[in-house]
């Protein structure tokens, strides 16, 4: 299956032999239920602690000839010790390679001319390095050792125990690092469904995302700008979850969910549900400027005056005629901004996605939610 427009894959992960979910048949159903949502990506594990890599292995061997008639790609997070003991080496991949294998994940244990020479396999398959571990010098020292870079991806780690997840901003700055220089990157967001045990805590890569619903977690990663594939951690999500993140993920621009104000006209609401909004180039310090909001509301609209009303952080506004020829621009305030007759107030960013802001840096592509409740400033 092609990527979709927007470049962004989804993926899930499996656990064969590992709990109910790791059954064949389990992981065969979960597989059809992704490729059903137009999910991509499948990962696994050949060196979970809690399972054998041979054992593992051999179970791949049949499941990744379903992957692949269906249409997905199997990952392999690959320790060096289950490259050995299936007769691999960094010059060889063909024991994996015949599995079925699309992309193997490398973590320790290989040094740069490894890696590179991993990419230089003839069977295709993708090299995963470890995106919450690797650092711009180390991947510039891989890149020297002449790997393939049109090969080389990157993938962050999932943290089953609580409190050792990654902090949001440390896998920006990891992720736009690797992006910058053409790199591919994965991240994991758990399940609030069907977690994997011993610790049935979630998989995340970002703590603070082990809590959120996995829509959620999807908007927060797609909002860095850096992050190509979203994984599953977690071996059972339902298909509910699974639905969200597609519709967060596969969507044109970060969701913004907002609370309408009681007094929007249809105009306004308009440019308001426009299918996307981008910030402009030249991003503004206190706002966050839609540079098609103008042009959607037509030279001929009326957009009247309302009383003024303050604009705390996060607050929705569409200019008014009173500021001429900027009538019809949509803004979001990223701090608090005092009441202007210029400006009508016509909605408001829901306190839980607030944070979203931060991340709507120049050119961010965005959408405005609507949230069903009553209309009305949320408390």
């Amino acid at each position: 299956m092609d990527e979709p427009a927007t470049g962004r894959t989804l993926g899930i992960a499996v656990y064969p032999g590992y709990g109910p979910e790791g059954t064949e048949e389990a992981i065969a159903r979960r597989m059809e239920e992704a490729a059903r949502r137009g999910y991509t990506e499948v990962f696994t594990s050949l060196h979970l602690p809690e399972a054998s890599p041979v054992a593992t292995a051999e179970r791949l061997a049949r499941l990744a000839g379903r992957a692949r008639s269906l249409g997905l790609r199997l990952w392999a997070d690959v320790a060096p010790s289950a490259l050995a003991a299936l007769g691999a080496a960094p010059d060889n991949l063909e024991p994996l390679a015949s599995l079925g294998l699309s992309a193997l994940r490398v973590d320790h244990g290989y040094d740069a001319a490894a890696v590179a020479a991993m990419t230089r396999n003839p069977y295709g398959l993708d090299v995963v390095v470890n995106a919450s571990t690797v650092r711009p010098a180390a991947l510039d020292r891989i890149l020297a050792a002449g790997a393939r870079a049109e090969r080389l991806a990157a993938c962050h780690n999932f943290y089953p125990r609580p409190e050792t997840g990654l902090s949001i901003w440390w896998v920006h700055r990891l992720s736009s690092a690797l992006a910058e220089r053409g790199i591919r990157v994965a991240a994991f967001v758990p399940s609030q469904h069907g977690r994997r045990g011993p610790l049935f805590a979630g998989l995340p890569t970002v703590e603070r995302h082990r809590a959120l619903p996995p829509d959620r977690a999807a908007a927060e990663l797609l909002a860095l700008g850096s992050i190509h594939t979203l994984l599953f951690g977690d071996p059972g999500p339902s298909t509910d979850e699974m639905e969200a993140v597609r519709a967060v993920w596969r969507g044109d621009g970060v969701p913004l969910r907002i609370r309408l104000h009681r007094d929007i006209t249809a105009v306004e609401r308009a440019i308001v549900e426009a299918p996307v909004h981008v910030n402009r180039l030249d991003a503004a310090e206190a706002v966050v400027r839609s540079t098609t909001s103008r042009t959607s509301a037509g030279s001929a609209t009326a957009i009247p005056p309302r009383p003024a009303e303050p604009r705390p952080r996060g607050t929705v506004t569409v200019d008014n005629d009173r500021y001429l020829r900027y009538a019809g621009e949509l803004q979001v305030t990223l701090r608090d901004l005092p009441p202007d007759e210029r400006v009508n107030v016509v909605g408001w960013v829901l306190a839980d996605d607030l944070h979203l802001l931060d991340f709507l840096g120049p050119g961010a592509r965005f959408r405005l939610v609507v949230d069903g409740r009553n209309p009305g400033r949320p408390s």
